[in-house]
């Protein structure tokens, strides 16, 4: 703990669940929030108090992640036992169960408006409708797929495996020419704005590219302490942070970006940064360590963190509500906990 920094009051409410929390995920309206155990089941908890309105069984075997739906009550989760559900609240059953024909789903993300889900385990990617009705089946990727996110406007859905991130148009539902990088890649981000693509890889680096993609023109951003698992952009999309050690780095990627420019440095933890947050449309930075603390930053014009969160425990998953007045937080051990928003 740095004792220069402001102690924050302590959060709103918190709940004790007893297991690793895999992910931790706002409603849309944001009146509960959905929190996926490791071991498997998954709690629905009171917005207002933490208390558990639905605990589901989830995936025999563990659970990687739960994600709600941006437009409706629905909650899509993938774990071990190769499966995609779907869940609504009140009801003890998945309403949807699809078997995504491999041992085991890592990752699982909703579209922006809510209309599709991409799943990917192993080599292969499906998208399904909102009600869990497959869409459409990708041709299976050279390797592993690491990462899934979709693009801010809905657009794209990036994918990421060794050698390169590749990218489905959603308009058109196909796949694009992928982005060429000779190396595993393990997370992956879209700026708001459609500029930029960038990758965390497994030799502790980020790999940056301008859109639209010229060869030859990729940057990289190397020398980090530990590899890039989480990447955060500002709604502006002028500011984009990273983990990688204890440090969160932030680069300004405004004019002429990034290339031979040095990021803000965010000097706090004195563990290791496990979770990265910008809210949804303000300015606020939340970023989450091992050490059991979360810092809140205003990183566009300070280097100096403006709210500390103590939770005792290592921080596994933070999630912004969708207007930016409160954030959830996950931990290790199986603590969840509420915290408004400063001022």
């Amino acid at each position: 703990m740095n004792p220069s920094l402001p102690v924050s009051k302590a959060p709103a409410w918190s709940a004790e669940l007893g297991d690793f929390i895999a992910s931790v995920n706002w409603s849309m309206d944001g009146r509960w929030l959905v929190a996926a155990g490791s071991a498997g089941p998954l709690w629905r908890l009171s917005a207002a108090s933490g208390a558990r309105e639905d605990e589901w069984s989830g995936h025999e075997g563990g659970t990687f992640g739960a994600v709600t739906s941006p437009r409706e009550a629905r909650v899509a989760s993938v774990g071990q036992d190769g499966l995609l559900k779907l869940w609504i609240p009140g009801t003890p059953q998945p309403v949807a169960s699809l078997s995504m024909g491999a041992s085991w789903v890592e990752q699982v993300a909703w579209s922006p408006e809510g209309t599709l889900l991409a799943a990917a385990a192993g080599r292969r990617v499906r998208i399904v409708g909102g009600d869990g009705v497959p869409k459409v089946d990708l041709d299976p990727l050279p390797s592993t797929v690491t990462a899934v996110a979709w693009a801010r406007d809905g657009k794209d859905l990036l994918l990421t495996s060794y050698g390169g991130v590749h990218r489905w148009d959603a308009v058109s539902r196909t796949l694009r020419e992928p982005l060429p990088w000779k190396t595993s890649l393990i997370s992956v981000a879209m700026s708001p704005d459609r500029r930029w693509i960038v990758a965390g890889t497994q030799e502790q680096s980020i790999q940056i590219w301008e859109m639209p993609y010229r060869p030859g023109e990729e940057l990289a951003m190397s020398g980090y302490p530990a590899k890039v698992r989480h990447l955060a952009w500002h709604y502006s999309s002028r500011y984009l942070a990273t983990d990688g050690g204890t440090e969160a780095m932030v680069w300004d990627c405004a004019g002429r970006g990034p290339a031979g420019t040095t990021p803000r440095i965010l000097q706090g933890h004195s563990g290791r940064i496990t979770a990265l947050a910008y809210q949804r449309a303000g300015h606020l930075l939340a970023t989450g360590g091992e050490e059991g603390e979360v810092l809140l930053w205003n990183a566009g014009k300070s280097s100096t963190a403006v709210h500390r969160l103590p939770l005792g425990a290592p921080i596994s998953s933070l999630a912004w509500n969708h207007d930016d007045t409160a954030l959830a937080i996950g931990t290790r051990t199986g603590l969840v906990a509420m915290a408004s928003a400063p001022g």
